[in-house]
């Protein structure tokens, strides 16, 4: 082999590496953009689920703290009436 085959021979490997090199770099870069996007997906997911079971939380502690409040205003308003008929005072806020 002559010095000039060998450079020849050099620089046609050199070329193979580059392209194969190149080729290697945007198939990991395929590959990695995918996994990413991918992870965005499951991400945005979960959160969506987080959001609905809070908000489901929050409407049953909602429901839950209405329905202590209303127990209380009947029972404010049973021992009012009461009171009053006991006492025979009316109410001043009654037609």
């Amino acid at each position: 082999m002559k010095p000039d085959d060998f450079k020849k021979l050099i620089n046609e490997v050199s070329g193979l590496i580059s392209k194969q090199a190149e080729t290697t770099e945007i198939n990991i870069k395929a590959h990695v953009t995918k996994e990413i996007k991918d992870s965005e997906e499951r991400i945005k997911d979960e959160l969506r689920a987080e959001i609905i079971v809070s908000r489901a939380e929050a409407k049953a502690d909602n429901l839950h703290l209405l329905g202590i409040l209303d127990k209380g205003t009947k029972s404010h308003e049973r021992r009012l009436t009461n009171l009053e008929e006991k006492t025979e005072t009316p109410n001043p806020h009654k037609n």
